[in-house]
């Protein structure tokens, strides 16, 4: 039985991720034919970014369609699913994560001598960000979290399903990667980081009381961080961020241990 449960679970991990391709693939061709998005915003995003609900999208249609309408809208309820959070020092964690590794990350390139401008952003676009990213977030954790990682976990434990999911992430990322216009050493090892961003998300995840939505807010806050990063994301370099982020995971997963990420181990008992 447990054998058949778990290539039920495989089939339907597979089609998901096949149909999250699939449906991204429109997305991929516009964003060569017609570039970036239009200049609303002070930031650079090829119009392969709305690819951001593919996940969501293949998540309800397969639960549609084993489950009917009613497992649909219970997944879609998970949007909002933020009263999970019982322990409400997580909300802090998604908020002020990624803005401390890209602050540390900033540091190291000033002291490594990288050329930085004086940091500068707007403050009048940090609620458009924050709700456009919001937004998105949800497109993909909907999907990533609320349908996927529960079946990889039982399967991988919390760091394998963590680090699976997070290649598999970060290949749909390749191509509107280079279409941003990087090199492929920047897109390199700004993929390293974005498989190191997923095991910080399931952290966030299975100790928020495995609310999708808390996994959207720092989904969030890590691209609010990013296009913030002085100016506007011009000056983000990978190549230093991944180091620093490479640690706290490393201390993440120390501290709270690679099968759960939720056992810290200084706990206070009873």
């Amino acid at each position: 039985m447990k054998q058949e449960m778990s290539g039920s679970s495989d089939v339907r991990l597979t089609a998901f991720f096949v149909l999250v391709f699939v449906l991204s693939v429109p997305f991929w061709l516009a964003g060569y034919a017609l570039g970036e998005l239009p200049d609303l915003i002070p930031i650079d995003l090829p119009v392969s970014a709305l690819m951001a609900f593919t996940p969501a999208a293949a998540a309800l249609i397969l639960v549609w369609r084993a489950e009917g309408r009613s497992g649909a809208a219970a997944l879609l309820k998970r949007a909002g699913d933020f009263r999970r959070v019982t322990r409400k020092r997580w909300f802090l964690a998604a908020f002020l994560f990624m803005p401390g590794i890209l602050t540390a990350s900033f540091l190291l390139m000033r002291m490594m001598g990288a050329p930085l401008p004086d940091p500068a952003f707007s403050l009048a676009a940090l609620p458009v960000f924050f709700v456009m990213f919001l937004a998105a977030g949800l497109g993909e954790e909907i999907g990533w979290q609320g349908y996927a990682y529960d079946a990889m976990e039982r399967k991988w434990k919390a760091l394998g399903a963590a680090l699976l999911l997070g290649a598999i992430w970060t290949l749909w990322h390749v191509i509107p990667y280079f279409q941003t216009g990087h090199g492929a050493t920047w897109v390199l090892w700004h993929c390293l980081v974005t498989v190191l961003l997923r095991v910080a998300t399931v952290w966030i995840y299975v100790n928020g009381g495995r609310s999708v939505f808390l996994a959207a807010l720092f989904h969030a806050m890590c691209n609010v961080a990013y296009f913030l990063f002085p100016n506007f994301g011009s000056h983000y370099d990978p190549a230093y961020t991944f180091p620093v982020l490479a640690a706290a995971c490393t201390g993440v997963v120390l501290l709270w241990g690679p099968a759960t990420l939720a056992g810290f181990r200084f706990a206070r008992k009873g």
